[in-house]
C-alpha cells in the first residue's frame, strides 16, 4: 500500500473504532465503574503513541491510531459518568458544559502548541512525550478515582438496597434505547451539534471564503468563533439551566435560536468578515446549549444506567452528525457543482447550508415533545476518594 494512502487510512482508523465503541463504553462504566475502565483506556492511548513511532511501516501507523481511537472512545462518556457519580444532579448541566468547554480548549491549545513542538522537536519526539504524559495521567486517575467496592459503600439517593450495576450489555442498551426520551435527547443533541459538524469540522472555511471573498486563513479564524461561542456559553448555559431547574425550556429556546441564526447562512449574499465572525459566534453561543441534551438523557433513565445513557446519546450525535458531512457535498454537487479548480459557487454553499436550519427545525419539534427531566433535591452519594 502506498505510504500516503496508508496515512489517510490510519487517520480514519481512529474514528472507525471510536464510533461503534460508543455502544459498549456506557455499559462497561455501569458494570465495572470508572477506575477499572478509564485507567486501561488511558494506557491504550499511551500504547498507541508508542506503537505509532515504533516503526516506519504502514502497519505501525494503523495500529497506533486504532489503539488511540479505542482508548479515547471512553474519554467523554467517562468524564460525564464521573460527574453523575460525584456531584449532585442539580449540577449536571453545568458540568456537561464545562466538560465540552475544556475539550475544545484542549483541542485549540493542542493544535497551536503541538504544531510548534513538532516543528522544533519532530513528530516522533512529540508522540513519545504524549505517551509519557498519558502514563502520568493514568497514575493520577488510579489514585483519584475510587474503586468500585468503595464507591458502592454508599448508594445514590433513591437506589434500592439490592441495586446491582451488572445488568448486562444488551439489557442495559434495551432499557435505554426503548425509552423515547433517549431518542428525543439524541436528536436534539445531534441537531444542535450540526453547526460544529458541518461548519466547524469540514465545510465552514470554504463557505466563508465563497461568501466573503476572504482568504482561507481569515475564514478559518471566522469558523473558530463557533468554538469560542461553545467554550464560553456552554458552561454558562448549563449553570443557568441548573439554577433555574429547567431543561426542556432551554432546549426549545436553543433550537429556535439556532434555526433563526443558521437560516442567515442561506440568505446572506454579501457580508463582511466582521459580520461573519459575529454570526458564527452567535450560532456557537445558541447551539452550545446542546450540552443539556446529555443531562436529559441521564435524568430520563435509571441512575444506574448513567453511562449507557450518555454513550447512546453520544453515539447518535456522532453517527448522525458524521452522516451530515457527505450530505452537504451531495447538495453542493446538485446545486452547482465545482469548477475545474474544485471550487463551488457561493450559491451552491447557500443551498447546502439548508441542512443546519433544517436540523434545528427538527430539534425544535423534538424538544417540544421532550418531557421535563429536572428533579430538584437529589444529592449524590458520598464517595471515599482514597481509591
Amino acid at each position: 500500500m502506498p505510504y500516503r494512502a496508508s496515512l489517510h487510512l490510519s487517520h480514519g482508523f481512529r474514528y472507525y473504532i471510536y464510533a461503534p465503541m460508543q455502544l459498549c463504553v456506557g455499559s462497561f462504566f455501569d458494570r465495572f465503574g470508572a477506575r477499572m475502565i478509564l485507567v486501561p483506556a488511558t494506557l491504550f492511548c499511551c500504547l498507541g503513541c508508542f506503537v505509532e513511532v515504533g516503526g516506519t511501516a504502514p502497519a505501525y501507523l494503523i495500529a497506533g491510531r486504532f489503539l488511540q481511537g479505542f482508548g479515547s472512545a471512553f474519554a467523554f462518556v467517562g468524564t460525564m459518568y464521573l460527574a453523575t457519580q460525584w456531584f449532585s444532579p442539580n449540577r449536571l448541566a453545568m458540568l456537561s458544559g464545562l466538560t465540552t468547554a475544556l475539550g475544545m480548549m484542549g483541542a485549540i491549545a493542542a493544535n497551536g502548541g503541538i504544531a510548534k513542538v513538532v516543528q522544533k522537536a519532530g513528530w516522533e519526539v512529540t508522540l513519545e512525550g504524549a505517551g509519557f504524559f498519558g502514563l502520568i495521567v493514568a497514575a493520577v486517575l488510579f489514585f483519584v478515582i475510587p474503586s468500585r467496592a468503595e464507591a458502592k459503600r454508599k448508594r445514590p439517593v433513591g437506589m434500592p438496597e439490592d441495586y446491582s450495576p451488572a445488568l448486562g450489555f444488551f439489557p442495559s442498551l434495551y432499557k435505554v434505547l426503548s425509552n423515547p426520551q433517549t431518542w428525543f435527547s439524541g436528536v436534539i443533541g445531534t441537531a444542535l451539534y450540526m453547526p460544529l459538524s458541518v461548519l466547524g469540522a469540514l465545510w465552514g472555511v470554504e463557505y466563508v471564503c465563497s461568501v466573503t471573498g476572504e482568504s482561507k486563513e481569515a475564514a478559518s479564524w471566522s469558523v473558530s468563533m463557533l468554538y469560542v461561542g461553545w467554550m464560553v456559553a456552554g458552561p454558562a448555559a448549563g449553570w443557568v439551566s441548573d439554577r433555574m431547574g429547567k431543561r426542556r425550556l432551554f432546549l426549545v429556546a436553543a433550537s429556535l435560536l439556532t434555526l433563526l441564526t443558521s437560516a442567515l447562512l442561506m440568505v446572506v449574499e454579501s457580508i463582511s468578515l466582521l459580520e461573519m465572525n459575529l454570526l458564527m459566534l452567535g450560532i456557537g453561543v445558541v447551539s452550545s446549549v446542546q450540552v443539556v441534551s446529555f443531562v436529559c438523557a441521564v435524568e430520563h433513565n435509571p441512575r444506574e444506567l448513567s453511562g449507557t445513557s450518555i454513550a447512546c446519546t453520544n453515539m447518535l450525535i456522532m453517527l448522525l452528525g458524521g452522516l451530515a458531512q457527505p450530505l452537504v457535498g451531495v447538495v453542493l454537487d446538485f446545486a452547482g457543482g465545482a469548477n475545474d479548480a474544485g471550487v463551488y459557487p457561493a450559491q451552491a454553499y447557500r443551498w447546502a447550508m439548508v441542512i443546519v436550519p433544517a436540523s434545528a427545525a427538527i430539534s425544535l419539534v423534538a424538544s417540544w415533545l421532550l418531557k421535563e427531566s429536572f428533579h430538584p433535591g437529589e444529592e449524590p452519594a458520598e464517595v471515599d476518594y482514597r481509591g
